[in-house]
């Protein structure tokens, strides 16, 4: 800002020409040029003023020139900087410490002290220490959802205020703002991703700081279905094949297996499994990326386990005969290792059949005039479905 107070003056911001006198050694050794130059002309004096960069690792320092149009011998330049401090000389500079509208007066005396010129005017100053320290944390902002964060800035200015925070979320999105606080969703993607997000911290002095942190975002997949689970050789040595049925899963998906049996967890796809007994199994199914679960399903599979196909046996022995019959008594024996019998049916020969669960049966034959021959069968079914036969062969004497 420029405010000049004198007779017959014009004022300019003239194009910055920094030379040798332009520049300062700043703090920590770094060299700033002048910039932002203004020249104006009061009463035949030419005042010029110009700063170096506020902003670290530069700090602000004003310099002063005062010329005038002719020689003005034994002159002396008298500067009041505004902020207490004072300085001879027709090129001077100052360090403003705080922030703030600063009147500079110059007073131009003769050898005697009599004053021969005033010249005031206003300069902005930013002052010291007040470049940012930009800073941040990232934390996941909905569990069911990994790919949404929340970030905070704690970024902090000694002196000034903060204005305004730009984020680039390196997945070729960004966002400004005057929050402190910002959500943001990284895109679905099919395959983990570290993207390195960087703030730009900027203060009300104009001056900036960037952070930069890596995001872990894990892969997101949209995975649905289950398993078949298809038994093989039920009746004699039972096994599965467990295949899983599913969408959105990668091509180099790996799939776990426990089959809830105590036996462990198994690998593949499809795989092959046999169940030693009879038990409703909660088979679980867990898909993984890289070592890392994207999705499980189970699923309950009866499996009726091994020895599962009852054996079928039988007894027979004569109740009563007299001289037109014979009746027989047949007596169930079977056994079946694992699991219960569901049916027992009795095929007693002359389209005769029980199949009323009876364990025990009898039936009547009658005599002819010559000898004859009977088969009568039991068939016994366990609860797996599968069955046996056995037979056996009576003989009818002839009456």
């Amino acid at each position: 800002m420029l405010s000049c107070v004198s007779l017959y003056v014009s004022c300019g911001k003239t194009v910055d020409t920094p030379n040798s006198e332009d520049k300062g050694t700043i703090i920590g050794g770094v060299t700033s040029s002048f910039k932002d130059t203004v020249s104006f002309v009061s009463n035949n004096i030419t005042i010029k003023y110009s700063k170096t960069s506020q902003c670290f690792p530069s700090n602000e320092i004003f310099a002063f020139t005062a010329t005038p149009a002719s020689n003005l011998s034994n002159a002396t330049f008298n500067w009041e900087f505004g902020d207490g401090q004072m300085m001879q000389g027709t090129s001077v500079r100052n360090i403003y410490e705080h922030a703030g509208n600063y009147t500079v007066i110059l007073k131009v005396k003769d050898a005697s002290g009599q004053l021969l010129n005033a010249i005031s005017f206003s300069i902005e100053a930013y002052g010291q220490q007040v470049t940012p320290h930009a800073s941040f944390y990232a934390q996941i902002y909905d569990i069911n959802y990994l790919n949404n964060y929340a970030f905070t800035s704690q970024s902090t200015v000694q002196r000034g205020t903060l204005t305004n925070y730009t984020w680039d979320w390196a997945d070729g999105s960004s966002t400004s703002t005057a929050n402190a606080y910002t959500p943001h969703n990284f895109p679905q993607v099919a395959e983990d991703k570290t993207y390195p997000v960087k703030l730009i911290a900027t203060a009300n002095s104009g001056c900036k700081d960037t952070a930069t942190v890596s995001v872990y975002v894990p892969a997101v997949y949209s995975i649905s279905g289950d398993f078949d689970a298809v038994r093989y050789d039920a009746c004699n040595n039972e096994y599965f094949i467990f295949t899983p049925n599913i969408k959105g899963a990668p091509n180099n998906a790996t799939f776990s297996w426990d089959f809830a049996d105590a036996s462990g967890t198994a690998i593949g796809a499809p795989i092959k499994k046999a169940f030693t007994y009879q038990n409703n199994y909660d088979v679980k199914m867990t898909v993984y990326l890289n070592g890392k679960q994207i999705y499980k399903v189970s699923k309950n599979v009866l499996a009726y386990g091994q020895n599962i196909k009852p054996k079928a046996l039988m007894l027979k022995n004569v109740v009563s005969s007299d001289a037109t019959t014979v009746k027989w008594a047949f007596y169930s024996q079977s056994n079946i290792p694992h699991g219960y019998f569901t049916g027992y049916l009795w095929d007693l020969g002359g389209g005769v059949i029980d199949d009323n669960f009876n364990t025990y049966v009898e039936k009547t034959f009658q005599k002819s005039t010559t000898a004859a021959t009977y088969s009568v069968k039991l068939v016994v079914t366990g609860n797996s479905g599968c069955k046996d036969t056995a037979t056996a062969i009576v003989t009818i004497p002839a009456k």
